[in-house]
C-alpha cells in the first residue's frame, strides 16, 4: 500500500516531527506499506539519510514568490505541487498536518485521509474562558497561509477554486481518522462531538533527541561558568515572536543561569549568564533545566511533563496554544502567564508565579507524575494499524 504523507508547508520542524515519528516508529514496522513524504529539498536530504522516502518534489516556494505576497500565486502552487505528488505516488492514503489543500487529491479522488489534530481544532474550553480577538496561531508570523483556517473559514483569495472543489475543502477538518498526539486528560474531546471513534490518541509524537558535540560542548562551558545557579529554558518556538527579552533579564538579575532560543541584545549584555541557540533537543534541554518558559504550542508542553519539570506558559493570543495553557493551569502543572495586550498586569501575574516556584508551590508533582504515566500508557497502547484499519473501512 501506497502512502502520501504530507505536513503543513510553512510550519517548520513542528509540523515535520510528528509525521516523521509516525514513519519511524510505527509505520515501518507495518509490512507492504511504503510511505513517501512530500517536503522541501532540505527535509529530504535530512529524511533520506534517515531511510525515509520522499516524492522528488521541491515542497516550498521560491523567496520571490514569498516576497510577493500574492495569496493567490501561492496556494495555486501549493495545490499544483500536491496533486503531481499525488499522480507520481498513487497512494492508497494520504496521512497529514494542517496541509489544509489535501482534500483536494484526498477526498476529490475517493481516498481516506488520516489527519494530525490538537485542541485548535476541535475546542473543548469553556466559552467564558475563550478570548474572541485571539487568533489560531496558523494566522500568526511570516506563514504565508490565511487562506483556510482551522475555524473553516474562507477568505477571498480562494476564489481561485470551483465551487465543487470549495465544497471538498470544506470537509478539511472532518477526515476519516484523526489522531492526537497527546493525552486525553489534556486534549480534550467535547462531550458533543461527532464520530469520535473516529479520534486515536497517540501519546507525544516528540524526537528523543540529544545535543551534538558541539553543542555539548558549549553547554558544558556554560553550566560549569554557572554552577551552583538554578536553570531555567525560555522559548517562544520556532515562529512566535512574543517577546520575552523582560523575562531573560529578570532571571538574568535573580541569579539564575538561562537558556534560550530569543536572539536579543540582553543575550549579548550578558554572555555568562545566557546561552542562546536558535534550535535545542527539548528533551535533553527541560531535563537539565530547573524551570521550563514556553509558549505551548506544537507539543512542547509534553517535555517538562515526562521530566518533571515545573513550567509557566507565556499568552501568545493564539486560542490553540491558550486552551492547552489554561488546562495545564487547571491541572495543577503550570501556571500561565498572559499576553501583556490580553492582561496589563502580566508582570505582577509573572512574579506570583516564580514566588511560587521559588517556594514550591506552583506545580502539583502528584499530577505530575500522573499526566506522565498517562503518556506512557497511550504511547504503549497506540496502534498505527488500527488507525489504518479504520481509515480504509
Amino acid at each position: 500500500m501506497n502512502i502520501l504523507t504530507i505536513p503543513y508547508i510553512a510550519g517548520g520542524i513542528s509540523h515535520l516531527i510528528p509525521l516523521y515519528v509516525l514513519q519511524q516508529k510505527y509505520l515501518t514496522n507495518i509490512t507492504g506499506v511504503k510511505n513517501q513524504f512530500l517536503v522541501n529539498n532540505n527535509s529530504q536530504r535530512f529524511l533520506m539519510m534517515q531511510g525515509v522516502d520522499c516524492v522528488p518534489i521541491d515542497y516550498g516556494f521560491d523567496e520571490n514568490l514569498i516576497m510577493s505576497k500574492d495569496l493567490l500565486k501561492i496556494n495555486q502552487c501549493v495545490v499544483e505541487m500536491e496533486k503531481k505528488a499525488y499522480e507520481m505516488v498513487k497512494p492508497s492514503l494520504i496521512i497529514e498536518d494542517t496541509a489544509c489543500f489535501t482534500p483536494l487529491i484526498a477526498e476529490k479522488n475517493d481516498l481516506p485521509r488520516v489527519s494530525i489534530q490538537r485542541t485548535g481544532i476541535f475546542r473543548y474550553i469553556d466559552k467564558f474562558f475563550r478570548n474572541d480577538k485571539h487568533i489560531h496561531s496558523f494566522h500568526k508570523g511570516s506563514n504565508f497561509v490565511k487562506s483556510v483556517d482551522s475555524s473553516n473559514l474562507y477568505n477571498s483569495e480562494l476564489s481561485m477554486f470551483k465551487a465543487a472543489d470549495l465544497c471538498f475543502l470544506e470537509k478539511y477538518i472532518k477526515p476519516k481518522a484523526k489522531i492526537i498526539p497527546g493525552i486525553s486528560t489534556i486534549e480534550r474531546l467535547p462531550d458533543n462531538i461527532t464520530d469520535r471513534e473516529s479520534y486515536f490518541y497517540s501519546g507525544p509524537l516528540l524526537v528523543m533527541d540529544k545535543p551534538s558535540k558541539d553543542l555539548s560542548a558549549r553547554l558544558e562551558d556554560f553550566l560549569n561558568n554557572n554552577k551552583q545557579k538554578p536553570i531555567v529554558f525560555i522559548t517562544t518556538g520556532t515562529v512566535d515572536r512574543t517577546p520575552i527579552e523582560n523575562f531573560i533579564e529578570f532571571f538574568v538579575k535573580r541569579n539564575y543561569a538561562v537558556i534560550t532560543t530569543c536572539n536579543c541584545e540582553i543575550n549579548d549584555k550578558y554572555k555568562q549568564e545566557v546561552f542562546y541557540n536558535r534550535l535545542f533537543p527539548l528533551h535533553y534541554i527541560c531535563g537539565i533545566s530547573n524551570l521550563v518558559i514556553h509558549q505551548c504550542s506544537a507539543s512542547i508542553y509534553n517535555y517538562p511533563i515526562m521530566n518533571r519539570v515545573a513550567s509557566l506558559t507565556i499568552g501568545t493570543q493564539c486560542y490553540d496554544r491558550e486552551d492547552i495553557a489554561l488546562r495545564l493551569q487547571e491541572l495543577g502543572v503550570s501556571g500561565h502567564i498572559p499576553h501583556p495586550d490580553d492582561n496589563p498586569d502580566y508582570w505582577n501575574v509573572f512574579l506570583e508565579m516564580v514566588d511560587r516556584f521559588e517556594k514550591n508551590t506552583l506545580t502539583d508533582f502528584d499530577m505530575l507524575d500522573k499526566l506522565a504515566a498517562e503518556i506512557n500508557e497511550t504511547m504503549a497502547s497506540f496502534k498505527m494499524e488500527k488507525v489504518i484499519e479504520y481509515a480504509l473501512a
